[in-house]
């Protein structure tokens, strides 16, 4: 376990949802239909991520897609605990380049953990155009990279164990602030 994750900030300022928002029904050729699981926030190649709190790298990877089969390209999920409510959360990072962290690592709130890579590359996994896969969740870690989308009777991921980001961590703030207060 982590540290208490402390108050959170958004990975990428501005943080606006530009591309699939969190919950939105997804439907193309290569997925058919599905729900993503996170926000796309559609930025410049190179714009640093940072981690939203503090907490410890349970996974970070390099996952190259091709033209013909997309994939995350770099994604890192940190865990994040709350001392004062016991909460065990996880941050997800996708399609960014530079991995500045390693599994096992501690991070805190505001460190840099890549960089958003650029379009149509193996380092944001073949998607076309540059942005940050960013989600949140609460689900049980069971030592694999979390999928972006779910898809019914897939089995991978249960749509429940998701929030919407930005709404998570305003919520977890505001609680965070009333119990300190």
């Amino acid at each position: 376990m982590s540290e208490s994750a402390g108050a959170l900030r958004l990975p990428i300022e501005p943080y606006e949802v530009t591309g699939y928002a969190f919950g939105q029904r997804v439907r193309s050729r290569k997925i058919l239909w599905a729900r993503h699981l996170g926000d796309d926030i559609l930025a410049e190649p190179g714009t640093k991520v940072v981690c939203i709190g503090d907490g410890k790298v349970v996974w970070s990877e390099m996952r190259l897609g091709t033209n013909e089969k997309r994939n995350w390209g770099g994604v890192i999920i940190v865990e994040h605990t709350n001392s004062e409510t016991g909460l065990v959360f996880y941050s997800v990072y996708g399609h960014i380049t530079n991995l500045a962290v390693s599994q096992g690592a501690q991070v805190a709130v505001g460190d840099h953990i890549g960089d958003v890579a650029p379009g149509s590359t193996p380092e944001n996994g073949w998607w076309k155009l540059p942005h940050l896969h960013f989600g949140i969740y609460t689900g049980p870690w069971m030592q694999k990279v979390l999928p972006g989308y779910a898809r019914p009777f897939e089995g991978r991921t249960k749509f429940s164990w998701w929030e919407n980001p930005k709404s998570f961590i305003e919520a977890f703030n505001q609680v965070l602030l009333n119990t300190l207060s």
